[in-house]
């Protein structure tokens, strides 16, 4: 699991992030605001939003090799706001789904991890 600090706000980043997805040809299946439905509970907690995005190209190759990792498809990133008030982004690598299912070496790994460092590197 990466996690990297970024300097736009929760929602800042959210918005860029889905633009760049979509501009990229992803899909947004989902945005959860966690805060906002611990919100609608009574209950607290910091910024926290994660974007359910994927390409059925992409994913669909890796299940073929594990079905399994369709428990981790589509793809997730979390954006929260961490103990000092700054923005991270939460995300699997590669290497976490090569230890995780049997996909060691897939051609599309190395895609994840290149659009993970596209998108982080433009916040």
């Amino acid at each position: 699991m990466q996690v990297i600090e970024v300097t736009p706000s929760v929602a800042d980043a959210t918005s860029q992030l889905k633009k760049m997805l979509q501009e990229k040809g992803f899909t947004i299946f989902c945005e959860i605001d966690h805060k906002k439905n611990a919100a609608d509970v009574g209950l607290e907690m910091p910024e926290s939003r994660v974007l359910i995005f994927g390409n059925p190209e992409g994913g669909t190759k890796l299940m073929q090799a594990d079905i399994t990792m369709s428990l981790d498809l589509p793809m997730r990133v979390a954006v929260t706001q961490n103990e000092s008030g700054g923005t991270q982004l939460i995300y699997q690598t590669s290497e976490d789904y090569s230890r995780n299912y049997k996909v060691k070496d897939h051609p599309v790994l190395g895609k994840i991890d290149g659009l993970f460092n596209a998108l982080v590197s433009a916040l």
